[in-house]
């Protein structure tokens, strides 16, 4: 038995049995501007119906702003119930605060594998490291957030103590936890591990953030990232690589500066 009923602006067909589990015949168009939801034949998983709305919450953010933003237009936008919108979120700062979650997960995803190959050459885990780094906050999807956020932080600053929590307070951890087993091994050395943290983000981004934040710089071409990454991770093998260029049990060289200009 099917039943048709009433989703935000778009008639959705259900299951009866599957009615509470918003699982909502919609196909997804993305951009980061813009982002649209439009019918189609295939029923969504809950998680890709929540990918969905987050990702027009997104778009929406970076049109109108946090304070511009309603959840009555994300709710049309996304072909959703406002219902559904705070049985799953609560409200609108619980819909954000979900967004910076959400990239959050991202940049863990994407941060945290690289990070885990600490057998490798420290020069080409932190190129790496760098190089993701730059794509995810130099990205538009950071940006938005982290202008919503500091909008915000005057009038209230959960939104930036969540994205500051969630953020550096997810990467921070598994960066120190991987620069203090290359110490171990050997292959680095410096006295804090904070400095070393310090120096490896702030030669991967510098002030490239700050300026994405104002507007006043375009998102880096993939080859800029590429050659910033390079240098970040060479110039911090000359601040904290081992002098004497540390042999492991493998015989290659530790020290990531062979061969490097």
């Amino acid at each position: 038995m099917l039943l048709t009923v009433p989703c935000g602006t778009v008639t959705v067909k259900r299951k009866v049995r599957e009615f509470l589990r918003e699982a909502a015949e919609v196909t997804a168009v993305e951009e980061v501007s813009g982002y649209v939801v439009e019918k189609s034949g295939s029923r969504r998983s809950s998680l890709e119906r929540r990918e969905e709305i987050l990702n027009v919450a997104l778009s929406v953010l970076a049109e109108r702003g946090y304070r511009g933003a309603s959840m009555r237009e994300i709710a049309q936008r996304a072909q959703a119930s406002k219902e559904t919108l705070y049985a799953w979120f609560g409200d609108k700062r619980g819909l954000f605060e979900e967004l910076v979650r959400w990239q959050a997960e991202r940049v863990d995803a994407v941060i945290a594998p690289n990070l885990d190959h600490g057998s490798d050459d420290p020069s080409e885990v932190l190129r790496g490291f760098a190089l993701e780094l730059q794509r995810l906050l130099l990205g538009e999807r950071s940006v938005v957030i982290n202008r919503a956020a500091i909008s915000e932080a005057t009038s209230d600053p959960t939104f930036a103590r969540i994205l500051a929590t969630q953020g550096r307070g997810s990467v921070v951890p598994k960066l120190e936890r991987y620069l203090e087993g290359q110490r171990e091994r050997g292959r680095l050395e410096f006295e804090e591990a904070e400095a070393a943290i310090d120096a490896i983000i702030g030669l991967a981004i510098g002030d490239q953030q700050v300026r994405r934040l104002l507007g006043v710089l375009p998102r880096p071409e993939t080859e800029q990232m590429e050659v910033r990454a390079e240098r970040a991770a060479r110039m911090f093998l000359i601040l904290f690589g081992r002098e004497d260029g540390n042999i492991d049990d493998t015989g290659s060289s530790m020290n990531g500066l062979e061969g490097r200009s």
